[in-house]
């Protein structure tokens, strides 16, 4: 890599994390806002759909979908890369993947990214694009590397 790409993905990494370190907390979000989040959400590559549904200003999800439900045994995906051992047994369906999303300001959650596929929880946010897609964005905590997936709007949340 370039001494000039470094710089940039370095610069680009700082400007990230000043947002999250000076993000002020926004009023309670507007009702539109909330029922454009809400709904059930299509991850990259149609791997998986997440019922997001607010909860004050935080995010309230799930996997409720897996393209793969099943291992190659036949038995339900489990979280067997989690970095607890004592979660390791538990199903990936029903599994919050959005951590302690909070609203900082219209539209866009910040806390933590799971990522089952790599056991791993990555800072980053989320950000409605539109009423039918979202950015999701994750960071390494000490390195300058980010990956922003745009999920897409696939149904509503159903009632509970």
């Amino acid at each position: 890599m370039s001494l000039l790409r470094k710089i940039i993905v370095l610069l680009s990494f700082l400007a990230f994390q000043t947002t999250v370190l000076f993000a002020q907390e926004k009023p309670a979000a507007g009702e539109a806002e909330l029922k454009a989040v809400e709904g059930i959400w299509l991850t990259k590559e149609g791997k998986s759909r997440i019922k997001i549904q607010p909860c004050d200003d935080s995010l309230c999800n799930e996997i409720i979908w897996l393209r793969s439900p099943n291992d190659k045994n036949g038995n339900p995906q489990a979280d067997v890369l989690n970095q607890n051992e004592k979660l390791r047994g538990r199903p990936v369906l029903g599994i919050a993947i959005l951590l302690k999303m909070k609203r900082i300001r219209d539209n866009i959650w910040q806390g933590w990214i799971y990522d089952p596929e790599k056991g791993k929880a990555f800072q980053g946010h989320a950000r409605l694009i539109t009423a039918d897609k979202m950015e999701i964005k994750g960071c390494h905590d000490f390195l300058p590397i980010c990956k922003t997936h745009i999920w897409k709007k696939v149904g509503e949340a159903p009632a509970n």
